[in-house]
């Protein structure tokens, strides 16, 4: 579980490495959850939606790992149901620093957080609803920041393994000389490259100054609950300058996730048909 652009992937990619674990990249999850009126339904719900989106069942995907998993970031929007597989499963939470995933948000035009003020306001609160996820069973999770994968690399797979009750694998060192199950895009290309540094600070040269003061604004005690120290100085919004941001996120916002949906329809809509049809006829 992570918020959109706070490394959920880049660990995905990470531990589909280990030849014990197998970790789903995202799937329709409005589907996945449409009968869950137990964890079995759930799972088959994963099932199928596996089944339609690799066109291989998820038993032939996992082969011999005893570990499987599911990534997405819209798991959030199901912590009520996901309670019900506690204790029985565990969750790892990956937080990334809340004005580089906001700027992340701008950069990428999903509709997500088009302005500093919805970005920060959108990474805290999922963020709060994770964390109040995992105080229910401490046990049960690892909370881990994105920035501790890319800058203290091994100790923090080291953790990780600890947590799945599993050796660090050699392969997970090299995850990026491994094959990955799902294509490279402009949104994942660096999960096929080395951890780099750089890219957990980028937003300090991509945000302006007012940019990086209204995130800490909205959301700078929990940045510093999490370890982020505050680099900007406090800023009152006018009523005028909350009534731009608020129109630029509906109007902006709609226009950049009516386009990617249709862009993500269109490429996906002849395969997943096809899958279907051959998971219905099983």
């Amino acid at each position: 579980m992570g918020t959109q652009r706070s490394g959920t992937t880049l660990l995905t990619r990470i531990l589909s490495a280990h030849p014990e674990v197998f970790i789903q990249n995202e799937l329709d999850l409005p589907k996945v959850f449409e009968d869950s009126s137990s964890t079995e339904a759930v799972i088959k719900g994963i099932e199928k939606q596996v089944y339609i989106e690799n066109g291989s069942e998820l038993a032939n995907l996992v082969k011999a790992a005893p570990i499987w998993g599911l990534k997405d970031p819209q798991l959030t929007e199901y912590i009520d149901v996901l309670r019900n597989f506690l204790p029985a499963s565990k969750f790892i939470i990956i937080v990334r620093d809340g004005r580089g995933v906001t700027n992340s948000y701008m950069e990428n035009k999903w509709g997500l957080g088009t302005n500093a003020y919805y970005g920060a306001q959108r990474w805290k609160r999922e963020v709060e609803q994770q964390l109040e996820f995992m105080s229910e069973m401490p046990e049960n999770f690892l909370f881990i920041r994105y920035e501790d994968i890319v800058t203290n690399f091994k100790p923090t797979l080291e953790q990780v393994c600890q947590f799945l009750e599993c050796s660090l694998a050699p392969e997970m060192l090299e995850y990026d000389k491994q094959a990955s199950y799902y294509n490279v895009q402009r949104e994942n290309v660096h999960t096929f490259k080395k951890p780099d540094k750089t890219l957990s600070e980028k937003w300090k040269f991509k945000l302006s100054q007012f940019e990086i003061d209204v995130v800490e604004n909205v959301a700078g005690d929990l940045l510093e609950k999490l370890g982020y120290k505050k680099i900007g100085q406090p800023v009152k919004l006018s009523k005028l300058q909350l009534f731009y941001f608020k129109w630029h996120q509906k109007i902006i916002g709609e226009i950049q996730i009516q386009y990617r949906w249709r862009q993500a329809m269109w490429r996906a809509r002849k395969q997943q048909k096809e899958r279907k049809e051959r998971w219905d006829r099983q």
